[in-house]
Parts: C-alpha cells; sequence; structure tokens
C-alpha cells in the first residue's frame, strides 16, 4: 500500500514538473514502478526478471497522456512556437525507435554514462549562462537542418532507452536558441511525444515477436496498476501547476530547472 500511495505523489509531482517544466518524470516513475514490480512479482517470475524494461515502457505510455494533455494546456494558451516543432520531432521519434529497440540487445551502461556526462555540461552550461547572460541581450536563432537531425536522433534515442522525456535535453537546446523559458519547456511538451509514442510502439511490436507471459497485471510490458494510479494523480497534478503558468520570473524558472537536472542525474547514477 506504500508504494502505491508513492506512485500517486509521484502522479502528482510528474503532472507539475510536466506543466511547469516539461518534465514528464520518468526519473522519478522508473525507479518507482521498478520497485512496485520487484516488490509485488516472485523472484523466479518473467516479471521480476523484466521489472526495468516494464518500468520504462510503463513511464512511456505515461509520458503520452501528460505530454499530450500539457500540449494542449500550452497551445490553448499560445505560447508554443510551432516554427521550432518541425522537423526536429520527426528526428526525435527515428532515435527513440532507434533508442528502445537498442536497449533490448545492449546494455544501458553505456547510455546511462553519456547521459550523465550530457546532464553535467548542461548544469554548468545553464549555470554560466544564469551569470554571464541578460536577457534583453539574447537573440533566438533557429535550428540548422543538419543539427536538428543529429540532435533530433540523440535526444530521441537516449531518451527512449532511459524512460524519459527528453525535456532535460530539449529545453537547455532552445535555451541556448535564445528563448526564454516558458517558450522552451512549451516546446518541450510536444517533443516529448515523439519519444513517447516512438517507444510505446517499439515495446509493442517487440511484444508481438517475443510475446512473454508476464502476469495478469501486465498488457505486453505495461504494468497497468501502476499506470493507472500514475495517470489519475498526475491529472490532478497539471490542474495544480496550471495556476502558476507564467507567475514565474524567467531567471527563477531557469534556477528551478537546473535544480531538476541536478536531482535527474543523482537519479539515473543511482539507477
Amino acid at each position: 500500500m506504500e508504494l502505491y500511495l508513492l506512485l500517486i505523489f509521484a502522479g502528482i509531482l510528474s503532472g507539475i514538473l510536466t506543466i511547469l517544466f516539461g518534465f514528464a518524470g520518468g526519473f522519478v516513475v522508473v525507479p518507482l514502478v521498478f520497485s512496485c514490480i520487484r516488490l509485488y512479482t516472485d523472484v523466479d517470475s518473467l516479471a521480476y526478471q523484466f521489472a526495468f524494461k516494464s518500468a520504462i515502457a510503463t513511464s512511456l505510455l505515461l509520458m503520452v497522456i501528460n505530454a499530450g494533455l500539457a500540449t494542449y494546456q500550452q497551445f490553448k494558451k499560445g505560447n508554443i512556437r510551432t516554427n521550432f516543432i518541425f522537423p526536429l520531432a520527426f528526428y526525435i521519434a527515428i532515435g527513440a525507435v532507434i533508442g528502445t529497440y537498442f536497449s533490448f540487445y545492449i546494455s544501458a551502461t553505456v547510455l546511462k554514462y553519456l547521459f550523465i556526462i550530457y546532464l553535467l555540461i548542461t548544469i554548468v552550461d545553464s549555470i554560466f549562462r544564469q551569470i554571464q547572460i541578460q536577457q534583453n541581450t539574447v537573440k533566438i536563432r533557429s535550428l540548422a537542418h543538419q543539427t536538428q537531425m543529429s540532435v533530433g536522433v540523440f535526444i530521441g534515442s537516449i531518451a527512449a532507452a532511459l524512460g524519459v522525456g527528453g525535456s532535460v535535453m530539449t529545453v537547455p537546446l532552445f535555451r541556448r536558441c535564445g528563448l526564454n523559458m516558458a517558450s522552451a519547456v512549451a516546446l518541450a511538451n510536444p517533443l516529448s511525444i515523439p519519444v513517447a509514442v516512438a517507444g510505446c510502439i517499439t515495446y509493442c511490436i517487440e511484444y508481438v515477436i517475443h510475446p512473454i507471459v508476464l502476469g495478469s497485471d501486465f498488457i505486453g510490458y505495461f504494468y497497468y496498476p501502476a499506470c493507472i494510479c500514475l495517470i489519475m494523480s498526475s491529472y490532478v497534478g497539471m490542474k495544480i501547476a496550471q495556476k502558476f503558468i507564467g507567475k514565474i520570473s524567467d531567471r527563477s524558472h531557469e534556477r528551478g530547472y537546473i535544480i531538476l537536472l541536478c536531482l535527474a542525474m543523482i537519479s539515473v547514477i543511482v539507477q
């Protein structure tokens, strides 16, 4: 029961972070769902053995819903700069398929440490920008097509392999393009959708090709008791967070994001 209460709390937190930071909460959701599966399944069962993959699949499914709802809310408020979405979203989707596919056959250790290095660089870059750059001197610039292709595939691959939305990479990317935090976060939500959808579809295809029986609490790789808790509670969190949209200064917004990046890096290290 305690673990399910934690899942409800994690869902609320995920909803808040999705709206305010484009941060779908995979770093919180994945370890909790993993622990939940391990606690409630037999040690010798396939569900126990595939607990981490099921946790990632469940996190990706939650992201489809959270990112979709957040995108709708941000679009209604006119916060989404659509010219930054395509073709970047297409390359992120390609990367998500690649990352999810290879997560079945290779160790996640290499991806994990690449991601930690990226987070560390991003944190240092964000802190430097806080110190050096004044908002009125920032010029908005677009991304070259070649950059969108390489960055998009990289973001999609890492994000899908780890079961996260990719906002930890897209938000800093758009900040480097000169966008304020509100615009960068708003873009992170629609760009998390291709990661989540491509990842979920790949998990479904993999299950069809190599079917395994994980138990009555699973639909494919998806652990539906956790899905229900997370989806319902994350909606509550998103409703709470909507009251704060546009009420946080850009500087404070980025400072909060830097703290989240540090927590995300710690979360990945201890997993």
